[in-house]
Formats: structure tokens, C-alpha cells, sequence
């Protein structure tokens, strides 16, 4: 008696909800007496694996090309009565719930309940701003560089994705909630931006991030130097960005203009800061060399840092040799392809 209540638990909440197993279980209850019917009515022509199947799928489709039908009275009756009624409802049930599925699916991707562990090389961006992180999202997107697996942003607060043509969205009740960021295939991504409302949020994203031990690269932009300093001092290898205004200010005061060189740096409108890496295999190479192969490429190379947590060096002297695996830095309308600076002809002697 257990066992049969469960059994009729079981098939009772299949029914209520008309799930995929109770459609499939009506079509083959269906398609069968209809063709036991067909068979009493001598539609022999009718019977056939391939003829029967293509009738019955024309019916329910209520395409009916209408050269398999019935030929006898009896058929006929069995088609209009039968038939037609059984065969165009269950058609239509599969196409509600294959609609169903398919809105359930973009729904899901819409308010950020979807994984996605199968990404590998992208950008976890992990706060939400408005205006400004689409801003965000298209400097990061206009460049080939960071745009080749996509953008996974990891919000809370955020009902919906604000940018779902663009970038795939995860929704979390708390930054500091650890378990959340592997929706996000953090283990896989390639730089991670933290960037939350306010900086309790960005150190509580910061720590709960690093408990993944992410091999990507971590920027994380805070209001308060001592939070920085706080993140700094627990993970060196993190990139800890703050406001530049008063930086600026002071700068545009002493000399005139700076504040717009200072734009035109770091903005998209004009020669851009990008970055490139010397190669491993590369011998060591002469800056004054280095700065010359620069400028053929119609950039100007700015500097370069060595090691991951070194502070970087402006403007080096010509005779400083700069080791193979050194980041360097440099201006330009658009990225360099590394591959075409002459790596040989600029060994140091």
C-alpha cells in the first residue's frame, strides 16, 4: 500500500503539472489506438511505418497535404473524431511546453540564476554602477584583447541583466558569499575587476574572490587608501586602483593642460595606455633600442615593470637592459602585436 501511494503521488503531481513523461506517455497511447482504429477501419494504405507516421505528423500539424487521408467512411470517422481532436492537442501541448522551456531558459539567464563553468579566458566584472560600468563594458568590449571569451558580470542588488545582448549575468544575495563566484567560472577567468557600491563590498568581493586562488588578474578600485593598503598588505599581487581626482586637480593647477593629456591616456578617443610582455625566450634588450622599435610601430613607450608586484619605471635611461617576461608600457592608437617587435636585433650587447 506504501509503495502504490507513492506511485499514485508521483503520477498525480506528473498530471497536475503535465510533465514531459505524461506527453510522451499520451502520444504513444494515442498514436497507437489510432492506428488499432485505422487498422479496424482497412485503411491498409494508411498502416504502413513511414506512411503512418507522416500522416499522423501532417494531421497533428493541421498542415494536411492531403495525399495520405482516409478512404473509407468508416476511416474518415475515425480521422475527424479521433484523430484530428487527439492528435492537434498534443501537438500543441509540445509546443507549449517546448515555449515554456525555451522562456524558462532566457528567463533564467535574464535574472542571473544560470552557471557558466565552461568559459575559460574572460572578464569577471563584479559590481554594477549604471552608466558607469556600461562605460566599462564598452572600453572593455572595444578592445580584442579582453573581449574574446566575453564579459560575466556578478551583481547584487541587480533584478535583471542590464546589458543582455553584451555580457552573461550572475545575481548574489552577498559579494561575501564564496560559493556564488564558481557560477561565474572564476577559476577560468582571465581578469576579474572588482568594482562593488562602496568599499565594504569591494573588500568583502575581494577577500571571497581570492578564497577561489584565482590565477587571473585582479583589479579592484577603492575609495579609501587604507582599504587598498588593507588589500595590499594580505595580497600584494592584487591591482588596487582609487579616485585621481585631487591627483588631477593639483596637477592641471601646477601645469596647464594636464588634466586633459591625463584623459587622453587613459581614454578611447586618442592614444591609449596599453601594455605587452617581452617575450620568456627573448634575450635582454636595450631601452634606448627598445623605445626606437617603439616608435617605428607609431607608438611611445612609456615604461616597463619587473616582477609582478614591482612598482613600475617611467621613462628609463637608454642604457638600462630590461629582462625577458618584463611588462612595458606604451602609448598608441590602437594594441601592438608583440610578435612584431624585431625581438632579436634588440638584445643589449
Amino acid at each position: 500500500m506504501i509503495v502504490l501511494g507513492k506511485l499514485y503521488r508521483s503520477l498525480r503531481g506528473h498530471l497536475r503539472r503535465i510533465s514531459w513523461g505524461v506527453v510522451a506517455l499520451a502520444l504513444a497511447v494515442h498514436m497507437s489506438a489510432t492506428w488499432l482504429l485505422l487498422a479496424w477501419a482497412g485503411e491498409h494504405k494508411l498502416l504502413g511505418w513511414d506512411a503512418f507516421v507522416y500522416y499522423y505528423v501532417t494531421t497533428a500539424s493541421t498542415i494536411g497535404y492531403g495525399d495520405l487521408s482516409p478512404g473509407s467512411a468508416a476511416g474518415r470517422w475515425v480521422a475527424a473524431l479521433f484523430v484530428m481532436p487527439g492528435a492537434i492537442a498534443l501537438f500543441a501541448s509540445i509546443l507549449a511546453k517546448t515555449s515554456a522551456g525555451l522562456l524558462n531558459f532566457w528567463r533564467r539567464h535574464q535574472v542571473g540564476k544560470m552557471s557558466y563553468d565552461d568559459l575559460c579566458g574572460h572578464t569577471v566584472l563584479i559590481g554594477w554602477h549604471g552608466r558607469e560600468s556600461q562605460r566599462l563594458v564598452q572600453l572593455l568590449l572595444a578592445d580584442s584583447h579582453t573581449d574574446d571569451e566575453g564579459i560575466v558580470l556578478v551583481a547584487e542588488g541587480v533584478a535583471e541583466n542590464p546589458l543582455p545582448d553584451q555580457i552573461r549575468f550572475v545575481a548574489v544575495d552577498s559579494y561575501a558569499d564564496c560559493g556564488e563566484y564558481a557560477r561565474a567560472a572564476l577559476g577560468g577567468a582571465a581578469r576579474v575587476i572588482v568594482h562593488a557600491a562602496d568599499d565594504d563590498r569591494s573588500l568583502a568581493a575581494v577577500f571571497a574572490v581570492m578564497a577561489h586562488r584565482p590565477a587571473a588578474h585582479i583589479v579592484a578600485h577603492f575609495e579609501s587608501e587604507a582599504v587598498a593598503q588593507l588589500v595590499r598588505s594580505h595580497y600584494p599581487h592584487v591591482e588596487c586602483t582609487r579616485p585621481l581626482h585631487v591627483d588631477v586637480i593639483a596637477r592641471a593647477a601646477q601645469d596647464a593642460g594636464s588634466s586633459l593629456v591625463a584623459g587622453e591616456w587613459l581614454g578611447a578617443g586618442g592614444p591609449t595606455q596599453f601594455s605587452l610582455q617581452v617575450p620568456e625566450a627573448a634575450a635582454p634588450v636595450r631601452a634606448g633600442l627598445l623605445a626606437a622599435a617603439f616608435r617605428k610601430e607609431a607608438a611611445l613607450w612609456i615604461g616597463y615593470r619587473d616582477g609582478r608586484n614591482a612598482a613600475p619605471i617611467l621613462n628609463p635611461p637608454d642604457h638600462v637592459e630590461i629582462a625577458p617576461g618584463t611588462l612595458l608600457y606604451y602609448l598608441a592608437d590602437a594594441r601592438i602585436d608583440g610578435a612584431r617587435l624585431p625581438w632579436a636585433a634588440l638584445a643589449a650587447a
